[in-house]
C-alpha cells in the first residue's frame, strides 16, 4: 500500500481562511464602534442588540455570534475608553522624572488628559455603575468572568506605579482614586454646567489633590 501523504492547505483555502478571519475582525470592530456611538447617545440600558446591528450594518445573528448581550459590547467599549484615557495620560508624562516629581506629573497628566477625554470619563462612570448593578444572565456572567475588569483608578494606579518607587506609588494610590472618581463625576455633571463652571471645578479638584500630594 502506498504511503499516505498529508497535503498542506491550498493557496485558495488559505486565502479563504484569511478573508474569513478579516471579515470576522471587521464585523466585531464595527459592532463595538456602533455600540460606542449608541451607548454615548442613549445609555447602555436603553440600547438594544437590534439597534447596534442596524448601526453597524450587520445582521443581529452576526452581533450575537460575537457577543451574548449589550453588556458584553459595553465592556469592550469601556476597555477602549480606558485605554484612550491612559494613552492620553502617557502622552502628558515627561520622560526621565522620578519620585515625588514623577507622582506630581502623573496626577497632573490625568487632569491634562480630561478635556479631550471627557466622553471617555463619562462612559467609564456609566459602565462602572452598570457593571456593579445590572442583572446578569448566566451567559453574560460567564463572559465577564473570563475577562478582567479594571476600574479607572486601578488602571491609573498600575500605570503610575510603573513610573514610581513603591513608597511614592502607595502614597499616590489613594489620591488617584479620588482623582478618578472626581473626574468621572465631573464628566457626568458637565452637560448641565456652563463651560466656566466646568473649568473651575476641574481646576479646583486638581489644585486640591496636587496640594494633598505635596503636603
Amino acid at each position: 500500500m502506498g504511503k499516505l501523504v498529508l497535503m498542506g492547505e491550498s493557496s485558495k483555502l488559505r486565502k479563504y481562511r484569511s478573508d474569513h478571519e478579516d471579515l470576522n475582525t471587521h464585523s466585531r470592530s464595527a459592532i463595538i464602534e456602533a455600540g460606542q456611538v449608541l451607548f454615548l447617545e442613549q445609555g447602555i440600558a436603553s440600547t438594544t442588540m437590534g439597534e447596534i446591528a442596524e448601526q453597524a450594518g450587520v445582521s443581529r445573528v452576526t452581533v450575537y455570534r460575537h457577543f451574548p448581550e449589550c453588556g458584553a459590547i459595553a465592556f469592550e467599549v469601556y476597555n477602549r475608553m480606558l485605554e484612550s484615557i491612559l494613552e492620553a495620560t502617557r502622552a502628558e508624562v515627561p520622560a526621565g522624572v522620578s519620585g515625588l516629581d514623577a507622582a506630581r506629573h502623573c496626577l497632573t497628566a490625568l487632569f491634562g488628559a480630561y478635556p479631550k477625554q471627557e466622553a471617555a470619563f463619562r462612559f467609564c462612570a456609566a459602565f462602572s455603575t452598570y457593571y456593579a448593578t445590572e442583572e446578569r444572565s448566566d451567559e453574560l456572567a460567564e463572559w465577564y468572568a473570563a475577562r478582567e475588569f479594571r476600574g479607572l483608578s486601578d488602571a491609573c494606579a498600575q500605570f503610575f506605579g510603573a513610573h514610581l518607587d513603591p513608597e511614592t506609588s502607595n502614597r499616590l494610590m489613594a489620591i488617584t482614586d479620588a482623582a478618578a472618581s472626581g473626574l468621572c463625576s465631573l464628566a457626568v455633571s458637565t452637560p448641565s454646567l456652563s463651560k466656566g463652571e466646568a473649568q473651575a471645578r476641574l481646576s479646583n479638584l486638581k489644585d486640591f489633590l496636587v496640594g494633598i500630594l505635596d503636603a
